[in-house]
């Protein structure tokens, strides 16, 4: 009797495990949407003081995803004792002694996929070099990209991907977890949505905006199949490296160019010529199949990459 009853606590665990992590997700969202207006508020002060003046061009939005970001990092320590894990070790992560040529090797890896891309999207005409390109906004983007590297995946490939391993194959869990990490980056608000004057509780007048996307299948799974892509990328890396920094630098790599990207060109293709290059680009630079097989062919090059660094390590310590 005992014993049966042992084995079913062990064996509802997991449900636990996933059900306290949706918990945690649903808490980002909330301490997020308290966060939004102070972030607001402070950039706003510090444009005023000419201190990164592009901060004021951004929408109230901008500052609910930063917000949930910095939310998920306050949230993940308190998450994982929560979750009863003692330290990332048991989450399946181990100490990186090449910690920095992983990072760098990551970012660049995934950065020039990304930008030669970017190269030929210009070269063909889909894209325009913008007649005037604001530079400062560079170092913003920089820092955004190496935090959103950083936290999201220490949240997704460090913590909810070795909670999940624990009750199932790494691979398989990897899949489950890449899928969740996609249907999240659709919780963003609604763009077109307007904050008329941002008070303490404007952050949660935006959270019903957050699932407009749901709307539109078809865009949905367009960016779904990006988004997994790169979810695969660098949770493979963390598979196969046991660590953090090749998949931070992987994922901020990606979103560095991608966001430089938006700031240096723009959508050159006419409303009515659009459709002709679906589904292999889109007004999005993201969306199509072009990014998903860039993203295919950089996870090829991190394998060859990782296997060649794996077959000179023995060698090496001779």
């Amino acid at each position: 009797m005992c014993g049966a009853l042992g084995a079913f606590r062990k064996n509802t665990r997991p449900l636990k495990d996933i059900a306290k992590i949706f918990a945690y997700l649903a808490g980002v969202i909330l301490l997020g949407a308290l966060l939004a207006p102070p972030l607001y508020w402070g950039a706003h002060w510090l444009a005023a003081h000419g201190i990164f003046r592009v901060l004021a061009e951004f929408k109230f939005q901008k500052f609910f995803n930063r917000g949930a970001m910095i939310a998920a990092l306050l949230l993940l320590w308190p998450a994982i004792r929560w979750l009863r894990v003692g330290g990332w070790r048991d989450l399946g992560i181990e100490p990186d002694p090449l910690w920095g040529r992983h990072l760098l090797g990551g970012f660049l890896i995934a950065g020039l996929a990304v930008a030669a891309m970017a190269f030929v999207y210009v070269k063909l005409g889909i894209y325009a070099i913008r007649p005037r390109i604001e530079w400062g906004k560079v170092p913003v983007v920089l820092l955004s990209a190496v935090t959103v590297g950083f936290l999201e995946e220490a949240l997704f490939r460090g913590a909810i991907l070795g909670l999940v391993r624990r009750s199932m194959g790494r691979y398989l869990a990897l899949f489950w977890v890449t899928a969740l990490f996609a249907i999240v980056h659709f919780l963003k608000p609604d763009e077109s949505f307007d904050v008329a004057q941002v008070g303490w509780l404007s952050g949660f007048t935006l959270i019903p905006h957050t699932f407009h996307q749901f709307v539109e299948p078809m865009s949905l799974l367009a960016g779904f199949t990006t988004l997994f892509a790169l979810g695969w990328l660098c949770g493979d890396a963390t598979l196969r490296t046991r660590a953090l920094w090749a998949s931070i630098g992987l994922h901020a790599g990606v979103v560095f160019v991608k966001m430089s990207f938006s700031v240096m060109a723009k959508f050159a293709i006419k409303a009515k010529l659009r459709d002709s290059y679906l589904p292999w680009v889109d007004d999005q630079f993201e969306t199509g199949l072009v990014p998903v097989g860039v993203l295919a062919l950089t996870w090829i090059a991190v394998v060859l990459w990782l296997n060649y660094e794996n077959r000179r390590r023995p060698a090496a310590g001779r």
